[in-house]
């Protein structure tokens, strides 16, 4: 009799392993993983795939074939302690040995190893959970009913799965086991982060804006071709805050190397229609109204209908891949490193990609406040007015130094961190 109880109870304590293992297993299994096994032909893939669909009844099934298998193992151990030691003791026994015994090797060690092999393991198990799930319906779909009766009750709201920011820190933590490499990280984030970017944070701003007036002589219109080596250039009629058009430089050099000597023409007559947007429209919008229309420029209105700025479809590819530089372009770097804890940054750098490169290089974010688009702007916030060159200023994180200031606008700036410790004190 004793041998016919521990033989049964060795089989109950088997069958919790099971539970518990396929308990975290489903709990950890990766989907994805699991849609390629399936396109691959695994069917214990697929059969896995339609016991996540149904998440809670199979989990609810789990949990009570766990505890019928716990509970009749408990019983059955109080029993078998009587025959061994007595009613007296049998209670005490019979708790402290199956205690230990179901949480080692019915709990701990199993869920442990599922934990490693979640997708091999679903996959295994999914035939016989999907039997179970089946036997056990009318259990399940009771507790399940009860589990809606509460969350009505307590007014639950179904969360997401996966935030943004729990998707930007799975990133890194796949580039630290060696998933990704470090320009593969950048491009996914750039990605998330496209669709949050507007335009005014990307503009070439109108002070920096090269533009000619749509009567101007065509010889200075060549100059400016030759030497600023736009391949378009804006046209504007009366002020800069009126643009009506941009002329190409493929058509400017056509039309100019077919006329004939003593011929002149217009600008308006090779101009082309330019699109406007306003300053808070998101790039992602941008760049698929630039795709549908064909346009690689848009003038960037401010909220008086003026003209903010000019923004190209380069400026907005260059948010996902970084910097295009043309063969032409003068390379000029946005952040150049004095020292360890000392770089140089260009005022017109805007703060969301100053923020990203920060937090890229030390995983903190800046903290940094106000209004302001470009570091320039943010150092002029922190002056409260123009600053003289080599006039510095203190944050939380960076001591900051001017260093080139010219027209009213902050050029140049060196960062020097503060450390932490300093910091505190």
């Amino acid at each position: 009799m004793e041998i016919q109880l521990l033989v049964i109870i060795i089989i109950m304590i088997a069958c919790s392993a099971f539970f518990s293992a396929s308990e975290t297993a489903l709990t950890g299994a990766n989907r994805i993983r699991l849609k390629s096994m399936a396109e691959n032909g695994s069917k214990g893939a697929k059969m896995a795939l339609k016991l996540l669909d149904r998440y809670d009844k199979v989990i609810t099934t789990i949990l009570i074939g766990n505890n019928i298998v716990n509970i009749t193992a408990s019983s059955l151990g109080t029993i078998l302690a009587t025959a061994v030691v007595g009613a007296d003791n049998a209670a005490l026994v019979s708790t402290v040995v199956l205690t230990l015994v179901i949480l080692t090797f019915g709990e701990v060690m199993p869920k442990s190893l599922a934990k490693d092999h979640s997708e091999g393991l679903t996959v295994a198990t999914s035939g016989i959970i999907t039997f179970l799930t089946f036997i056990f319906t009318p259990l399940s779909a009771l507790f399940i009913l009860l589990k809606k009766l509460a969350n009505k009750l307590f007014g639950n709201k179904k969360e997401v799965t996966v935030t943004e920011q729990e998707l930007m820190a799975i990133i890194d933590e796949i580039e630290d086991e060696g998933v990704l490499e470090e320009q593969e990280r950048d491009l996914v984030k750039s990605a998330l982060e496209f669709d949050e970017t507007v335009v005014d944070e990307i503009i070439t701003h109108r002070v920096d804006v090269i533009a000619v007036d749509v009567n101007e002589d065509i010889e200075t219109v060549k100059k400016t071709f030759i030497n600023e080596e736009y391949s378009r250039l804006p046209i504007y009629e009366g002020s800069i805050d009126h643009i009506i058009g941009f002329v190409s430089q493929k058509d400017f050099f056509k039309k100019y190397l077919t006329k004939k000597d003593d011929e002149t023409f217009l600008l308006r007559d090779i101009m082309q229609e330019i699109h406007y947007v306003p300053h808070l429209m998101k790039i992602s919008d941008i760049m698929k109204q630039m795709q549908k229309d064909k346009v690689h420029m848009a003038v960037v209105l401010d909220q008086y209908g003026g003209t903010l700025g000019i923004v190209t479809l380069e400026d907005i590819l260059e948010q996902l891949v970084g910097e295009i530089w043309d063969e032409n372009d003068e390379i000029i770097a946005p952040v150049t490193f004095v020292s360890e804890n000392e770089f140089n940054v260009n005022g017109d750098v805007s703060l969301t990609a100053f923020k990203r490169y920060w937090h890229n290089r030390t995983g903190d974010s800046p903290k940094i406040d106000g209004n302001a688009k470009t570091v320039g702007g943010w150092v002029l916030e922190l002056f409260g007015k123009i600053p003289e060159t080599n006039e510095s200023v203190t944050t939380d994180d960076f001591r900051i130094t001017v260093l080139k200031v010219s027209e009213r606008r902050i050029v140049k700036v060196r960062l020097t961190v503060i450390p932490k410790s300093e910091n505190k004190e």
